[in-house]
């Protein structure tokens, strides 16, 4: 397996079509190299209450856990004008109290 290179990459927010589609086409091409594994998203990125009370919940549409290092990454898709996100969900020792 090829060794990971986490520990150099950092947040990024998407603001660009080009942007998303590279991004996209990373981590695709790291699940097929076995670098990165996809789990499913449990957990809400942002809740909050609209004006009536009722709680809103948004996920992002993908994780990725690095096979080698543990780092899980969360990728939020742009919805334009809105940006999207890569962010480092938890870093170094993903664990099972995500759910």
């Amino acid at each position: 397996m090829t060794k990971c290179d986490c520990s150099e990459r950092i947040d990024t927010v998407i603001t660009s079509a080009k942007e998303f589609e590279e991004l996209k086409e990373f981590f695709h091409s790291q699940v097929a190299k076995g670098v990165f594994s996809e789990v499913p998203v449990t957990k809400p990125h942002y809740v909050g209450y609209d004006g009536y009370g009722k709680e809103t919940k948004w996920y992002a549409n993908k994780w990725y856990i690095c096979n080698d290092c543990g780092t899980l990454w969360e990728f939020d898709y742009p919805d334009f004008p809105a940006s999207g996100f890569v962010r480092k969900l938890k870093e170094f020792g993903f664990s099972q109290d995500i759910d």
